[in-house]
């Protein structure tokens, strides 16, 4: 049986403002040597090829919205999010996220966002 608790759908925001499916997947986090912190990863179900590689930054405004969505801006217009099958896992990568960008930089309220302190 397949773990469906960090089961995601990729969407990054297109310049209509409409949200584009990058691809489903399942998201992980660990160090990445190359980008020199902790990061996400999505790895597509289809064929494991890499769907997102984004480290988690505290400069970043992370928005965990409802109970299974995670969303963010990598760059001045580009926009990504997470939408996760499950709540468990929304809350698991939600948790990482505010342990790596977050612990003194910024105030999670009621756990549904997470903003820099600068």
């Amino acid at each position: 049986m397949t773990d469906t608790r960090r089961r995601v759908k990729v969407y990054t925001l297109n310049e209509d403002r409409q949200w584009d499916d990058r691809g489903t997947g399942h998201v992980s986090s660990g160090y990445v040597e190359r980008l020199k912190g902790t990061s996400l990863l999505v790895r597509a179900e289809s064929d494991g090829s890499l769907l997102l590689e984004s480290k988690i930054n505290p400069n970043t405004a992370y928005q965990k919205q409802q109970d299974t969505l995670i969303v963010w801006s990598e760059a001045e217009n580009y926009d990504l999010a997470l939408s996760f099958q499950e709540k468990a896992g929304c809350d698991e990568i939600w948790e990482k996220i505010c342990q790596v960008a977050a612990p003194f930089l910024c105030v999670c309220l009621s756990g549904i966002c997470c903003f820099p302190m600068r």
